[in-house]
This record gives C-alpha cells, sequence and structure tokens, in this order.
C-alpha cells in the first residue's frame, strides 16, 4: 500500500496533475472507444473526486469532469460524422432502416431531450452523440446539448462525495 500512500501524496503536491486525471477519466467514460474496456463511470469518478477532495477545491473538480464529459461527447458527435459515410454504415443503416428512421425521428424530434438524457445512462451517453453525428445534426445544437447535460452530470458526482447539494 505504500504505492497508494506515495500517489496520494502527489496529488496533494501537484493537484495540476489530478485536474488532468479528472478531465482525462471523464473523457474516456464519455468515448465510444476507450469507454468498453474501463471499469463502470461511477467507480472511476467517484474514486477520483474522493481523491481530489484534499487537493482541489470541489468547483475545479466539477469543471475538469465537465470539460472531460464535453469533449469526449464532442468527440463522438465528430466519429459519427466520419463514420456517417461509410460502406459498413450503409450496410448496417439499410439492413436496419426501419430501426434507423426511428432513431433517426427521435433524434430530429426530440433531439435536445434525447442527447441531455442520454448523459445519465451508461451506453448511451456515448452512443446518441455518435447517432447524431452520423446524422449529421446541428453541431451547435449538440455542443450545447453536451456541455449542459455534461454540468449536470459533473454536478451529481462531485455533490454525491463532497457532499455539496446540487439542485
Amino acid at each position: 500500500m505504500a504505492w497508494l500512500d506515495n500517489l496520494l501524496n502527489h496529488f496533494a503536491l501537484y493537484p495540476t496533475h489530478l485536474f488532468a486525471l479528472l478531465f482525462v477519466m471523464a473523457l474516456s467514460k464519455s468515448t465510444v472507444l476507450i469507454s468498453s474496456v474501463l471499469p463502470p463511470a461511477s467507480v472511476m469518478l467517484l474514486t477520483g473526486i474522493t481523491v481530489s477532495q484534499s487537493s482541489l477545491h470541489p468547483g475545479l473538480t466539477w469543471l475538469a469532469v465537465v470539460m472531460g464529459a464535453a469533449a469526449g461527447s464532442m468527440l463522438n458527435y465528430h466519429i459519427g460524422q466520419l463514420m456517417g459515410h461509410t460502406r459498413l454504415v450503409t450496410r448496417v443503416t439499410t439492413k436496419h432502416a426501419d430501426k434507423f428512421l426511428r432513431v433517426q425521428q427521435q433524434l430530429q424530434k426530440n433531439g435536445v431531450l434525447v442527447l441531455f438524457t442520454a448523459r445519465f445512462l451508461a451506453v448511451l451517453r456515448y452512443i446518441v452523440p455518435l447517432a447524431a453525428g452520423m446524422l449529421r445534426l446541428n453541431a451547435v445544437k449538440v455542443y450545447a446539448v453536451s456541455l449542459a447535460s455534461a454540468c449536470a452530470w459533473a454536478a451529481l458526482y462531485v455533490g454525491i462525495v463532497t457532499g455539496i447539494s446540487v439542485f
């Protein structure tokens, strides 16, 4: 357990490293390719936020998680844009045209609500922004909703650990 003490001492001396770690953790949990191989977001983030209590202000902890989560959603949106014109995606969408059409209609009809609430559901956290990119939804709208949902999501996580009431 000496390695854990050394790690905690390092973060106490260098809170900017902890800020960067929280950013990377939130980013990775919001990115489709990375999130699949990591432990659950709740375990990672709650652990990281708990460690941060001694060396980072809760506001800075919140900011790091917001920045990482929003950046992950935006990255997924752009990955979706790139994937939207590949042969594989075209084959899948034509094979399952009825399901894809329903998803497309829901995202276009209720895009803001779907994008916002997807942040709070594990797999949808990265699938919905990916689909929004494939469907070429308005980037500014996706960015704004991703940022708003990341703010609420981060507030819940930081609030749970620090005991600060979020709502």
